[in-house]
C-alpha cells in the first residue's frame, strides 16, 4: 500500500509540473502571439520606409528642377544686366548651356514685339539626339494660344513659373518647361518685360528618381502638378492626362482624387478586390504633389504565414495543457485501469483534433503569390512598376492580351489539358493578316485557330487547345493547393511586351475567377483564384538566335490556383486506412490469455495471418496511391501507411511475443495491457508529428 501510494504521490507531482510548465508555455505563446507586430505597426512600418525613401526622391527632383530654374534666372539675369547684349554672345552662351546639361532638351528666348519696334524676335536650341539645332520660333508666341502659355503665362504672373508637362514630338519624350521674364536696363522701362527665358527640362530623370522608389513588388510613385495633371507614374499612358478626367475611366484615379485633402489614406479597389495606402506630399518650389501607393495584402502576406504558424503554436501548448490537467485528475481521483483508458482517449482525441485544426488551415490559407516569386498585377500601373523593376524600354509597345478558359482537365499527374480562347489588340496593324503573337513555352501540343475579329477595336481572337507539363507539387496530398500556369511567350521579333488586357474583364478581384467558364469544372480539384503576373526566367542559351529576348525579362503568366477536393482522397485513401487501425486494434485485443475475456481464441499463427490480410489489402491502396500521383518524393498521405505497416509489424511481434515463453514483463504484465494502452496514443502522435513537420 505504501509502494502504491508513493506511486501515486509521484504521478500527481509529475503532473503538476507537467501543468507548470505547460501552462508558461502556453502563457508564452499567447504572448508571442499578442506582442507580435501586427498590421497597423507593420503598415506603419512600411510607410515610415516609404516617407524616407520619398524624402530621397524628393531631394533628386528638387535638385532637377532647381537646375532647370536657376539656369532660366541665371539667363534672365544676364539678359536684363545687359551681359548678353548682341545674339553672337547670347548664342554662344545658349550652345555652351545646352552642351554642358544633357537633362536640358531645350532654351529659348522670345523677346517681346514692344522692345523690336514691333517684330517677333526669338533664339530657339534644341537637342536633336547628339546634335543641338538652332533655329527661329515658327509661331506667334504672343498669341494667346495653349502651345504660347510658357510665353504668356510668366507675362502674366511677372515671375517665373512652371507650365504644364507635355511630350515633345521632336525629343520623343515627355518635357517639364520653366518660363521666367526678362528685362532690359536700355529700355528704361524696367516695369514692363522685354521677353521671356524658357528652359525645357525632360521627365525622364524626375521619373526614374520616383520609379526607383523600392516600394515592394507593385507599389509605385506618382507626381500631380497643381492642375492636377500627371508628370510621372509608371505607366506612360497616362503621363499629362488630368486625373480628374482619367478618374472617370480608372477607379485607382477616382479614389486618389477624392481623397487629395488627405494626408494618408486606405482605400480598396472594389473591381479588382486589392486594397492599398496612399500618402502624399508637396514638393518645394513647385505647385506638384508626390504620391505613394503601398499595396496592403503584399505588405502584410508574410505576417499572414507567421500568424498561421503561431496560432499552431498556441493550440500545441493548449493541448499540452488541458492534457497535463487530466492527467493531474487521474493521478488525484482514479488509480485504476479505467483512468489510464481515459487518458488514452484524451490524448487520442486532442491528436485527432491537433490534424484536423491543422488540415483546415491547409485548405483554407491562400495567397497571391502564384506559389513562386511572382509580381502580381491588378492594373497597368502596376505592369509599368514591374517592367520598369527590370529597365524595359517605357517606348516598347505593348500589346494587351486576354484568355479565356473553357475547360482544364488533367491528362496525367503532371500534364493538363487547357482550351479557351486568346485575343490581342493589335492597335496600328493590318488584323486580316495578324497572326497569333503568343506561344506558349511549356507546351507538349498546341492547335491555335483563328475564331474572331474586331476590326474597329483591332483586336483578334484564336481559340487554343494546348497540353502544358507542370512540376506540380503533391508532397501534401490531399490538403494541397496547385497553381496551374499559362506562360505567354512573344512571337513578335521587334520585341513586344505582352500586357493583360484588363479592360476586358468586367471584374478583376481573383476570388470571382476572371477568365473562366462559369460552368467551369475539374475532377477532384475546385478553382479558388484567377489572376495575372509576371514572372522573371533565365535561360542559358540563346536557342541560336543573337538576339533572343526571353532572357531575365518579366513574362507574363496567367495562374489559376485549384484546391484538391478533400472528400474523394479521404473516402478512397484515409477511410481505408482508418477501417484497417480500428481492425488491427481489435485484432491487439484478442491477444489475451484469458478465455473469459473473449469469444475468440487466441493464437499467434492467426493473428499473424489475419495482419498478413491486413497488409495486403494496405499495399494494394498504396500502390494506387502512388499511381495517381506519380510523385518522385514521399506525399503526406504515404506517411499514413507507413506508420500503419510499422503497427501491423508492431502488432506481429508482440502476438509472437506475447504467446511465446519468452519473459518480457512490459508485454506479459496485466493481460498486455500496456500495449493496448499504447496502441492509439502512438500511432496518433506520430501522425500528428508528421502532420505539423510537413504543414508548419
Amino acid at each position: 500500500m505504501a509502494s502504491f501510494n508513493g506511486c501515486g504521490r509521484k504521478a500527481v507531482c509529475i503532473a503538476l509540473i507537467l501543468c507548470l510548465l505547460s501552462f508558461l508555455l502556453l502563457v508564452q505563446a499567447v504572448y508571442e502571439y499578442k506582442s507580435s507586430k501586427t498590421d497597423e505597426i507593420i503598415l506603419e512600418e512600411a510607410k515610415e520606409d516609404a516617407h524616407n525613401q520619398a524624402h530621397f526622391a524628393l531631394k533628386t527632383i528638387v535638385e532637377d528642377l532647381d537646375s532647370t530654374r536657376f539656369l532660366a534666372e541665371e539667363i534672365s539675369k544676364d539678359l536684363s544686366s545687359g551681359k548678353l547684349k548682341d545674339d553672337f554672345t547670347l548664342r554662344e552662351r545658349l550652345l555652351a548651356e545646352m552642351e554642358n546639361n544633357s537633362d536640358i532638351f531645350s532654351i529659348g528666348i522670345a523677346y517681346s514685339p514692344a522692345v523690336n519696334a514691333g517684330k517677333l524676335h526669338s533664339l530657339y536650341f534644341k537637342r536633336n539626339g547628339s546634335y543641338v539645332n538652332y533655329s527661329a520660333i515658327q509661331y506667334n508666341y504672343t498669341d494667346n494660344i495653349e502651345k504660347a502659355a510658357w510665353y504668356n503665362n510668366p507675362l502674366k504672373k511677372g515671375s517665373g513659373v512652371w507650365n504644364s508637362p507635355y511630350f515633345g514630338v521632336a525629343a520623343e519624350t515627355y518635357l517639364i518647361e520653366y518660363s521666367v521674364p526678362f528685362y532690359l536696363t536700355e529700355s528704361g522701362n524696367r516695369d514692363e518685360a522685354a521677353g521671356v527665358v524658357a528652359v525645357s527640362h525632360s521627365l525622364e530623370g524626375i521619373r526614374g528618381a520616383v520609379g526607383g522608389l523600392d516600394l515592394g513588388k507593385t507599389g509605385y510613385g506618382f507626381i500631380l502638378s497643381g492642375e492636377g495633371l500627371i508628370i510621372s507614374c509608371p505607366f506612360q499612358g497616362y503621363l499629362c492626362g488630368n486625373i480628374s478626367e482619367l478618374a472617370k475611366e480608372y477607379y485607382d484615379f477616382d479614389l486618389i482624387s477624392q481623397n487629395m485633402a488627405v494626408g494618408g489614406y486606405r482605400v480598396t479597389n472594389s473591381r479588382t478586390g486589392q486594397s492599398f495606402w496612399v500618402f502624399h506630399e508637396g514638393i518645394p518650389s513647385t505647385d506638384w504633389t508626390l504620391g505613394i501607393v503601398l499595396p496592403l495584402e503584399e505588405t502584410l502576406l508574410e505576417k499572414k504565414t507567421e500568424q498561421k504558424r503561431a496560432v499552431i503554436r498556441i493550440m500545441f501548448a493548449a493541448f499540452a495543457f488541458l492534457f497535463s490537467l487530466f492527467l493531474l485528475f487521474i493521478s488525484l481521483y482514479r488509480h485504476d485501469h479505467g483512468g489510464l483508458w481515459i487518458l488514452v482517449f484524451i490524448f487520442s482525441f486532442l491528436c485527432i483534433l491537433g490534424m484536423g485544426f491543422i488540415w483546415h488551415l491547409a485548405l483554407n490559407y491562400s495567397s497571391l503569390d502564384g506559389g513562386n516569386e511572382d509580381f502580381v498585377v491588378f492594373d497597368m500601373a502596376e505592369v509599368e512598376t514591374v517592367l520598369q523593376h527590370f529597365s524595359t524600354d517605357s517606348k516598347t509597345s505593348r500589346i494587351p492580351t486576354g484568355v479565356f478558359l473553357e475547360t482544364m482537365e488533367f491528362s496525367g499527374s503532371n500534364e493538363i489539358i487547357l482550351t479557351g480562347y486568346v485575343w490581342q489588340n493589335f492597335s496600328g496593324l493590318d488584323v486580316d493578316v495578324a497572326s497569333p503573337g503568343f506561344s506558349f513555352p511549356e507546351s507538349k501540343e498546341t492547335t491555335i485557330e483563328r475564331a474572331y475579329v474586331n476590326e474597329n477595336e483591332s483586336v483578334v481572337g484564336w481559340r487554343f487547345k494546348t497540353a502544358l507539363r507542370q512540376p506540380f507539387d503533391y508532397s501534401r496530398y490531399p490538403f494541397n493547393r496547385e497553381y496551374v500556369w499559362i506562360r505567354f511567350w512573344n512571337n513578335a521579333s521587334e520585341g513586344n511586351v505582352l500586357v493583360p488586357d484588363f479592360d476586358s474583364y468586367d471584374s478583376l478581384v481573383p476570388e470571382s475567377l476572371p477568365g473562366l467558364e462559369h460552368s467551369f469544372v475539374m475532377e477532384g480539384w475546385e478553382p479558388q483564384k484567377t489572376f495575372f503576373s509576371y514572372r522573371v526566367n533565365s535561360y542559358n542559351t540563346d536557342f541560336g538566335v543573337g538576339d533572343f529576348t526571353h532572357s531575365n525579362v518579366p513574362e507574363l503568366y496567367f495562374n489559376i490556383e485549384i484546391k484538391g477536393n478533400f472528400k474523394d482522397p479521404f473516402v478512397s485513401n484515409l477511410l481505408s486506412v482508418i477501417v484497417i487501425s480500428i481492425l488491427l486494434f481489435a485484432v491487439l485485443t484478442i491477444t489475451t490469455r484469458d478465455e473469459k475475456k473473449t469469444l475468440f481464441s487466441f493464437s499467434s499463427s492467426g493473428v499473424l495471418s489475419y495482419c498478413s490480410s491486413l497488409f495486403f489489402v494496405l499495399i494494394v491502396a498504396h500502390a494506387s496511391l502512388r499511381t495517381r500521383t506519380a510523385m518522385h518524393g514521399i506525399i503526406y498521405l504515404e506517411y499514413f501507411y507507413f506508420i500503419m505497416y510499422m503497427a501491423i509489424l508492431a502488432v506481429s511481434l508482440n502476438s509472437i511475443v506475447f504467446g511465446s515463453n519468452m519473459d518480457i514483463r512490459f508485454i506479459n504484465a496485466k493481460d498486455n495491457l500496456y500495449v493496448k494502452l499504447l496502441y492509439w496514443p502512438v500511432i496518433l502522435g506520430c501522425l500528428l508529428l508528421i502532420t505539423l513537420l510537413n504543414f508548419y
